[in-house]
């Protein structure tokens, strides 16, 4: 039997720019190619989403509602968003107007809390980890009136409380449809307000990075999608008109030899497109692998460094050090690659020695062409190596559920004086920008602008011209980049 089903995408974030819903393009693709009856609803666009998710599921009256939670918040302490009541609200539309529903919610946020979402949010289920084949074993038996066992990353009410299925990743990712994104989402839309279209290769991390939730998303290890599937994935959404491509993996660039093959793929097609990725990790960049990703079609590299000093980066457990940090520059640079180099200042061990440390290679980067991002404080999350420490410097509860977001900040320097060192450096390097800039109200639209004129990506190196812009503007937002 077959079932109709709603899904809902709620995340409506636009800063620093706007993602297009991969995850739930998965889904839906999975559950249309089991033969259930799916309609997509994506609520970025929606000028009052709560009156447009009750008005789709009046119309379409359907037997199962999913809903995706993307993020909890944004993981910004300096101007934070909380994104759960919103979810709440829409949940609260749609049963209302689907009152015999059964309401299914998902998204990368379970794979970080799946048991206080689900109680948090009142659904009858959830599904953590990857969502195509929980979702489509949930809603089978759903629509066949049978009541779902054991399904591997299912949460579920029993006995009064709620008990979660370990998601147990299936490590065959080619057997999974294709997420088609064209065919679910309005992707030249997307792409007129700043954004990417993505592009995953694999699932999974073996880095320890002691804040980072990719193990909890998507588990520990690495599941390869094989390379010529990729190329065929982008071949296919090509000739559907996009030319740019954001490969959102964990870390694109390992293991290096498998970034190697799904660049010589690419580069087999000829297909003129135009790669980023905005997760690279100076560990593995390699000369011959930088080579094959300009090959390739790769104009630029967001680079998770997230410290120049070495102290903080063996406390974060990056695997590298700040020479490597320093080499990879240098390898990126000789490569005609473009970079955005990612800090996180405030994590374990950060003074303000180290941060000096981190200022002076953001100097040169910046007097290189390159541009910087800088997040102060780092988002504790649940299961993480940084919630234990949290917790064993006593500045977590051991059952706090961490949905009202908390923040880590060395207490080796204070916020004031690590945002004011900060705001100092600014003021002489226009491309270095706080997470809270974001915020303007003028610069997504400046963002958007370069999309529509087609200024060549990527556009965060116009940013020092954009944060100027925005500067001058009357209705600039009182301290958008401020502390």
């Amino acid at each position: 039997m077959s079932a109709r089903v709603l899904l809902v995408s709620t995340n409506r974030e636009r800063a620093p720019y706007p993602v297009i819903p991969n995850g739930l393009a998965c889904v839906a693709s999975a559950l249309d190619a089991a033969g259930h009856d799916v309609r997509v609803l994506d609520l970025m666009f929606a000028r009052d989403p709560e009156r447009t998710a009750s008005r789709i599921a009046r119309e379409l009256a359907p037997d199962v509602v999913g809903v995706s939670v993307r993020n909890i918040d944004n993981s910004d302490a300096i101007a934070l968003r909380h994104y759960t009541p919103d979810a709440v609200a829409t949940l609260a539309a749609l049963r209302e107007s689907a009152p015999r529903a059964k309401i299914v919610a998902g998204g990368a946020a379970f794979g970080v809390a799946p048991l206080a979402l689900f109680r948090a949010l009142g659904v009858d289920y959830a599904v953590a980890g990857d969502g195509e084949r929980a979702t489509v074993a949930l809603v089978d038996a759903l629509a066949a009136g049978r009541e779902p066992g054991e399904i591997p990353g299912l949460v579920r009410a029993r006995d009064g409380g709620a008990v979660f299925s370990p998601p147990g990743e299936n490590a065959d990712l080619d057997a999974l449809p294709r997420p088609q994104l064209h065919r679910w989402f309005d992707l030249a839309r997307y792409e007129r307000i700043g954004a990417t279209v993505p592009i995953q290769t694999k699932r999974g991390c073996v880095y320890k990075c002691v804040y980072c939730t990719y193990r909890n998303v998507e588990g520990w290890g690495y599941r390869l999608r094989d390379a010529e599937s990729v190329a065929d994935e982008i071949a296919e959404l090509r000739a559907h008109g996009v030319r740019h491509f954001d490969f959102v993996d964990s870390t694109f660039n390992s293991p290096p030899g498998h970034a190697r093959d799904v660049c010589a793929a690419i580069a087999r097609r000829r297909l003129g497109v135009t790669l980023e990725t905005t997760n690279f990790t100076p560990a593995a960049a390699f000369p011959d692998l930088l080579e094959a990703m300009r090959g390739a079609g790769f104009t630029s590299l967001g680079i998770t460094a997230e410290s120049a000093s070495d102290v903080v980066l063996e406390r974060m457990r990056k695997g590298f050090s700040a020479t490597t940090v320093h080499r990879a520059a240098e390898r990126v640079e000789a490569a005609g690659i473009r970079a955005l180099w990612i800090f996180l200042v405030g994590g374990p061990g950060e003074t303000a020695e180290t941060l000096e440390e981190t200022l002076r290679f953001a100097d040169w980067r910046l007097r290189r062409g390159d541009a910087v991002y800088t997040t102060v404080g780092l988002r504790v999350y649940p299961g993480t190596t940084l919630h234990e420490i949290a917790i064993g410097e006593g500045r977590l509860a051991a059952d706090d559920p961490l949905l009202d977001p908390a923040f880590y900040f060395s207490p080796g320097l204070t916020i004031d004086a690590a945002v004011a060192r900060l705001r100092r450096f600014a003021a002489g390097h226009p491309r270095f920008m706080f997470s809270a800039d974001s915020r303007s109200m003028i610069l997504p639209w400046l963002t958007r602008a370069a999309s529509v004129v087609r200024l060549p990506r990527p556009h965060w190196r116009y940013m020092g011209l954009f944060q100027r812009l925005a500067r001058m503007h009357p209705l600039r937002r009182a301290g958008a980049s401020a502390g």
